[in-house]
């Protein structure tokens, strides 16, 4: 896992570095030490000379190791070593062959700390190559590849080239599994799978942290996901994107970039200028170091970004071609999350206007039309004391209309309770609350050998088309009774839905694309009806009531 701290991380690795220094100098001075003795006992002076060499290429390496170059380019002090211990292997005899083995496990040792297993799979296939060749040579310090050699080196750099291969393809799949399964999800279920992306992203190329932020400027929505998330381990999953006004600081134009050199301050104590859009605060939230990162477009807008942050030993650009190839995953899942809160937001709009609307139309001109009667009573009060009684009777029956089309409006607000097993359980509850609160009888019609149970989405949305086409019937038409009847056929949901009002102003029966073509009937109900793949019929006879036909299918629903 990512370390939790960038400067914790950072501090281990040093310490690591430090001893592996202290244990390179050992080597090369006690290398040094047994050349001396073998040149004193009469053997060659080439390891004598080589001595004092690698004694100042360690000493080096330990004094400058905090120098910025030997703190990131790693891998080049890596193959530095290994051209060391090639070149005392050239210098060395049949009787000091422990030196260059002592070099060989000290490079193991160095790979697997300040590396990974794949710089110590190349470190060994290296090192075995070579000793191969040296050994198959047969000719002392005179170095040639052998045949033998050759097919073996061959083999080691294919089986290493499908092992990197294999291991940038496997993140790659991991990441795009955790992507797609976000896809038509909740928005809880997106956070915890873009985290899992962000994990094996963050691991595959070795940052400490590793942030998706995303927007859309034109509803103002800016948020962000983070892997290690900023949680407890206690705490319970995100079930919503972290949104806050700040992450506005995000956007930029200059997204796609890899440094080294993120500090706020040039070494002249100026303020560093840096051709790269990553606001201050952002730097300083999340104690940027070092850092890549990849605009996420849409059709040339430009919709979120991709940050991976810290990587303790520096950031590169085959790490950043990296981040760029596994980009568009990310922009998918980005795109469905925007498209899936701005179609939700255009719903709440909607929503607004016709509560809007309900409200205009239904108990706020009954307010008016009280405040009137109240003005008159006033007017009334002295001249015709009666005539005021009377108002003031006629005020009283327009208050308990009042209250009455305010406790109608509050119920229409309130979310339908569904129950899950049933939709004639809900749909009775529905129409018992109806009752009550508009004193129009309903009389309902059902299946009764059974719960009357269908999916689980075709039952909110009936529910929500009974009490719409309920309201409106108490709203507009001003009938004394209704008849809802409910019925499953032939893998059909029936609903019908008759009344004794006024009917609508049309008279005749006319199908959905009918009503579409001639924009008739309750816009709400239609839209349900539709997006539920069903069919639709409404027959009016103005002054006489209307009946609503409905048939909603229950196998192959479309969402």
């Amino acid at each position: 896992m990512p370390a939790e701290s960038y400067t914790d991380e950072l501090i281990v690795v040093n310490r690591r570095a430090y001893h592996l220094s202290v244990l390179r100098l050992v080597i090369a001075i006690g290398y040094f030490l047994i050349q001396g003795i073998y040149f004193a006992l009469g053997g060659s002076a080439a390891g004598l000379v080589a001595g004092p060499l690698l004694c100042v290429y360690a000493a080096s390496l330990l004094a400058f190791r905090e120098h910025n170059i030997v703190r990131t380019r790693t891998h080049w002090v890596l193959f530095a070593d290994l051209a060391v211990m090639v070149m005392t292997v050239l210098l060395t005899t049949d009787g000091e062959i422990g030196v260059p083995l002592m070099l060989f496990h000290f490079l193991i040792i160095e790979a697997a700390l300040l590396h990974g297993a794949k710089e110590v799979l190349v470190i060994t296939s290296l090192s075995i190559v070579f000793y191969s060749a040296w050994v198959a040579s047969g000719e002392g310090n005179q170095f040639r590849f052998s045949l033998s050699s050759f097919l073996f080196m061959l083999v080691v750099a294919g089986a290493l080239g499908y092992y990197i291969t294999f291991q940038s393809q496997r993140a790659e799949k991991r990441i795009a599994q955790a992507l797609r399964q976000a896809s038509g999800q909740s928005e809880a279920d997106m956070v915890l799978a873009v985290e899992s992306a962000l994990r094996d992203l963050s691991l595959w190329l070795g940052c400490s942290r590793a942030v998706l932020a995303l927007w859309d400027a034109q509803s103002d929505y800016y948020a962000i996901c983070q892997y290690p998330p900023q949680r407890g381990a206690s705490d319970p999953p995100a079930v919503e994107f972290d949104q806050r006004q700040e992450w506005a600081s995000m956007t930029g134009a200059k997204l796609d970039f890899y440094s080294n050199d993120l500090s706020l301050v040039a070494a002249d104590g100026r303020k560093a200028e840096r051709e790269i859009d990553l606001h201050p605060y952002i730097v300083q939230q999340f104690e940027i170091y070092n850092a890549m990162g990849v605009g996420l477009r849409d059709d040339r807008k430009t919709i979120g970004r991709l940050l991976l942050i810290n990587s303790v030993r520096g950031v590169r650009s085959s790490q950043w071609k990296k981040l760029r190839d596994v980009g568009h995953l990310f922009r998918d899942a980005v795109r469905h999350l925007l498209v899936v809160r701005r179609t939700e937001n255009d719903a709440y709009e909607r929503e607004r206007i016709r509560i809007a609307h309900d409200l205009h139309d239904g108990p706020l001109q009954s307010v008016i039309s009280f405040e009137m009667r109240l003005q008159i009573i006033r007017r009334l009060r002295d001249r015709n004391p009666e005539l005021a009684e009377q108002e003031m009777q006629s005020l009283y029956e327009l208050a308990r209309k009042l209250v009455q089309e305010m406790r109608t409006f509050v119920h229409r607000m309130r979310p339908i309770e569904a129950d899950e097993s049933s939709l004639l359980v809900s749909t009775r509850r529905l129409v018992e609350g109806f009752q009550k609160e508009s004193g129009v009888a309903v009389t309902m019609l059902a299946e009764q050998n059974g719960a009357l149970s269908v999916p689980q989405q075709v039952t909110g949305e009936t529910l929500k088309i009974a009490r719409e086409a309920l309201h409106n019937i108490y709203k507009h038409s001003n009938a004394t009774h209704v008849l809802l009847a409910l019925e499953k056929k032939n893998n059909e949901l029936h609903v019908s839905v008759d009344d004794n009002g006024a009917g609508y102003r049309f008279g005749g029966k006319y199908s959905l694309e009918e009503l579409d073509a001639l924009q008739l009937g309750p816009k709400s109900i239609k839209q349900r009806v539709r997006g539920l793949g069903g069919a639709m019929t409404l027959e009016s006879n103005p002054g006489h009531g209307s009946n609503l036909r409905i048939r909603l299918p229950l196998i192959n629903l479309h969402g």
